[in-house]
């Protein structure tokens, strides 16, 4: 594979987990694209164990995360959650004509 195809990919994969806690962990430096491969690795094999994790989870138990960096990028997620649901309800209220 060539090196602006595999650049492309990479752009690519990081730009759909924009939003996820993945992409807040990468954003805060606590992980690279491939910790999250690892995590997300992970997350199937204890799966097929019956074990339903999230991610986050996942990720601490494997040692690639902490308690308390899994906490910060939910609590990036949550806010930034808040700021597009203020955005949109602001996007549906009618506006107020000058008298």
């Amino acid at each position: 594979m060539d090196t602006n195809n595999e650049a492309w990919i990479k752009s690519e994969r990081l730009r759909r987990i924009i939003g996820f806690v993945g992409g807040y962990l990468i954003d805060m430096g606590a992980i690279t694209l491939e910790d999250l491969d690892r995590g997300l690795e992970g997350q199937l094999k204890y799966t097929a164990q019956g074990r339903d994790l999230r991610i986050g989870e996942v990720m601490i138990e494997m040692g690639i995360i902490t308690r308390a960096q899994l906490n910060r990028a939910l609590e990036l997620q949550k806010r930034e959650e808040e700021k597009q649901l203020k955005r949109a309800r602001a996007k549906r209220q009618p506006r107020k004509k000058a008298p």
